[in-house]
């Protein structure tokens, strides 16, 4: 117990000074990776049920759509979402889990079925999903944050840490710059000749060409934007948190806006939380009537 008073005091004293240097206009103090990472996971709100009204605004390569989404959660087990467009009725249910996707249509004219895994939303957000990326994105978490191969430096941007990764020697023949040297609005792009990039690629699988930054606010630790720069795939993925309310044991962001772009495609995914309820289990039905067109994708 009193190792915890003892840690929640310091990222107090340490928001304190913040901002009274916030105040005389001067940027936050520099900390080190490990201690920002520490202070960022005493945030995080781990409710183990979870149950949330949202809107949702989508930008799909210009097609845009503005509907409400019901959605459950069971932690690390499985998310419930209902689709409502703005005439109330039912248009869609999904159930994500682990291992599998279970999609409901209800639209007339284009009602079916679909049981399989996430290379169904591959072709549709542009990158790979997974579900620890779903709840992670919802809960305000950092994706790919905390593994055993991430090391990271740490810079001020302004009043908020930021936190990039170390990349291997490969990467910077690809961008040109070592990690020390991007900017925090850096977009980075590759620099090298086509005949260095395919010698490269011919070394590398995905993961030795993703460069990761996270930006942290500097006085309460909240994961307020994350981006990875996915040289091997030549697209971005940008997520950002705001609206951060303090629920269910920590803080979890009432806006997230998520933009996945490439030289082909822009996706834009916004989300509201209206309303939310923690701690409560709640059912997830599905069922797929017998009348229904089971489809290979979606």
């Amino acid at each position: 117990m009193r190792t915890v008073l003892a840690f929640v005091a310091v990222i107090v004293l340490t928001g304190c000074t913040n901002m009274r240097r916030l105040e005389r206009g001067k940027p936050i103090r520099s900390e080190s990776a490990s201690g920002i990472l520490r202070k960022h996971l005493a945030t995080n709100a781990k409710p183990q049920w979870a149950a949330m009204r949202m809107q949702v605004e989508t930008d799909l390569n210009g097609n845009k759509s503005s509907f409400k989404v019901n959605a459950r959660m069971c932690r690390d087990s499985a998310i419930w979402l209902s689709i409502t467009p703005a005439l109330g009725v039912e248009a869609a249910r999904i159930v994500l889990t682990r291992d599998s996707v279970r999609f409901l249509s209800k639209v007339p004219g284009n009602k079916f079925g679909y049981m399989g895994n996430y290379a169904a939303f591959d072709s549709l957000l542009g990158t790979s999903f997974t579900y620890d990326m779903a709840q992670r994105t919802l809960m305000g978490e950092g994706i790919n944050l905390i593994d055993e191969d991430s090391k990271y430096i740490s810079k001020v941007d302004g009043r908020e840490h930021l936190l990039i990764n170390k990349y291997k020697r490969r990467v910077r023949r690809l961008v040109g710059v070592k990690e020390k040297e991007i900017n925090p609005g850096d977009s980075l792009s590759m620099g090298a000749s086509l005949e260095v990039q395919e010698r490269v690629f011919s070394r590398s699988s995905d993961e030795d060409l993703l460069v990761k930054r996270f930006w942290f606010d500097g006085l309460g630790y909240q994961l307020t934007r994350t981006r990875f720069d996915d040289l091997y795939h030549n697209r971005s993925v940008e997520i950002g948190h705001g609206s951060f309310e303090p629920e269910a044991g920590g803080w979890i962001p009432h806006r997230t806006e998520l933009i996945i772009a490439s030289p082909t495609s822009n996706q834009k995914i916004g989300l509201e939380i209206l309303r939310a309820r923690y701690g409560k289990p709640y059912p997830m039905p599905f069922e797929i009537p017998k009348d229904f067109e089971i489809r290979n994708g979606l």
